[in-house]
Formats: structure tokens, C-alpha cells, sequence
């Protein structure tokens, strides 16, 4: 539990910060402290939906509000087992306090000017995923920005979207390497250090059979929409541009 000191500190914070999740340094140590957020309802959400439904990809589901309760149970279940995740101090049903889990990789990532090392900070990324992965474990929302960077080695954040509830160990496994290929796609830019196919070459022939066999399934059901969209990729958003970007390096890793 923290302190009374600390207690106080972060409820001054809180009455006047404005996001959702903000920072504080007290005594020496930084605290990272996350609100209740609202349910999220973006389009991307009803298109992912409704894919899902259609198509029988429970992969696809969006994540279910997260809850900070779920989100603390992830979190202490992975730093028990020794995973490179923030502290829980306290959880309550409105507000989530965790000790310092490093820097965002996305701030490294658009700080950085050299495509070879971004794309070895990238990597970093997908290898602890994968070992995540075999060791039976999952994220539940892989994209690049739920990962962090401390001490020269990469970690993970915001667990809220963990609870994947009706999917199975190879459905969340494989949800996590489309998600973070997915997100992946804005740093693809430059032709003399290509990301999006080696990676998705990686994650592949780093995953297990049974995960492998997921990603074909979603693959192969995907194909129809995939066709139907690619001949307006140009005038499509941005979702549907990453969403093509994405499957292509997919199909040419399955296809190896």
C-alpha cells in the first residue's frame, strides 16, 4: 500500500491533471497513476466487429472495456512470474497506481533518426513478445505502443485489454502478432531497411504450430474483404491502408 504521504500526493495531482494517466516523481521514485477510462467507440472498433462477426474470427474481437481490476490481475500475474512489467503500489476499482515501467518505445521510436536502429528497437520488441509466447503467456493489445524501454532492454505496458474471454491460448497469441505487425506500418518508409516482411517473417516462423495454424486460418478468411478493398487503397483511410500494408507481409511470411 502506499504511504499517506504518497496517498496525498497523488490526490493533489489528480484534481487538476487532465489525462487519463499521468505521472509523478515522489521521494526519489517515479509513479505512473491510470484513471477509469470511458468505453472506447471509434469506427475502427465497429469495422473490427464486424469482421469478427462475420467472418467467425473471434482473433478480431475488439477487447472488452478494460477494467483496472483485470488490468492489476495481469499485471502481478506477470511480474510474479519475472516479465518486464510496472509494480502494481495499489489498485482500486477507479484508479491504478504502478511504479516506473520505463519509457514509451513509441518516444524512442519517433525520436530516433536511424531507420536500422528503429528497426532493432522494433525487434527487441517482437522477440520478447514471441518468448512472452512461449512461455504460454499473451498481451491481449500488442500494438507497439503498449511496449516500453528500461535499462537497455524493452517491457511491457498497459495490460487493460489482457482479458480476452472466449478465445483460445493460440487465438490471443495470434491477436497479439497481428496487432503489433498491424501498428508497425508508419514506420515501414525507407526501402534500404525494410521492417514490415522480415518481421512478419519472425513472428511467424517464431510462433507455434498451433499459433501458425491461427494466423493461416485468419489469413485465408480475411482474403475475400483484402481483395475487395486493395483496388481503393488510395482513397481508403489510414486503417484500411495499414490493415493491407500489413497482410501483405503476412501472406509473403506464411507463404515462405
Amino acid at each position: 500500500m502506499p504511504s499517506a504521504e504518497l496517498t496525498a500526493a497523488i490526490e493533489r495531482l489528480a484534481a487538476t491533471a487532465r489525462a487519463r494517466v499521468f505521472c509523478l516523481d515522489f521521494e526519489g521514485r517515479r509513479y505512473w497513476v491510470k484513471r477509469q477510462g470511458q468505453p472506447r467507440l471509434r469506427s475502427s472498433l465497429l469495422m473490427q466487429r464486424i469482421l469478427a462477426l462475420v467472418f467467425g474470427l473471434d482473433a478480431l474481437k475488439p477487447a472488452r472495456s478494460g477494467r483496472l481490476a483485470d488490468e492489476a490481475a495481469a499485471l502481478r500475474h506477470l511480474h510474479a512470474g519475472g516479465w518486464p512489467v510496472p509494480e502494481v503500489i495499489t489498485a482500486t476499482p477507479n484508479r491504478l497506481v504502478l511504479g516506473d515501467g520505463g519509457s514509451g518505445i513509441e518516444n524512442l521510436l519517433n525520436a530516433e533518426p536511424d531507420a536500422a536502429r528503429r528497426r532493432a528497437l522494433i525487434e527487441a520488441c517482437a522477440d520478447l513478445l514471441l518468448r512472452l509466447h512461449a512461455a504460454g503467456e499473451w498481451h491481449g493489445g500488442a500494438q507497439i505502443r503498449n511496449f516500453s524501454w528500461r535499462d537497455g532492454a524493452p517491457g511491457l505496458l498497459d495490460l487493460e485489454d489482457h482479458d480476452l474471454p472466449g478465445m483460445n491460448l493460440a487465438e490471443r497469441q495470434a491477436r497479439d502478432c497481428l496487432l503489433l505487425l498491424y501498428s508497425l506500418t508508419r514506420y515501414d518508409k525507407n526501402p534500404a531497411v525494410p521492417l514490415l516482411a522480415p518481421l512478419a517473417q519472425r513472428l511467424v516462423q517464431g510462433a507455434s504450430p498451433a499459433v501458425r495454424a491461427e494466423i493461416a486460418r485468419l489469413h485465408r478468411r480475411l482474403g475475400a474483404p483484402i481483395r475487395l478493398a486493395r483496388p481503393f487503397a488510395h482513397k481508403a483511410g489510414r486503417d484500411v491502408r495499414q490493415a493491407l500494408a500489413a497482410e501483405a507481409a503476412l501472406g509473403a511470411a506464411l507463404a515462405q
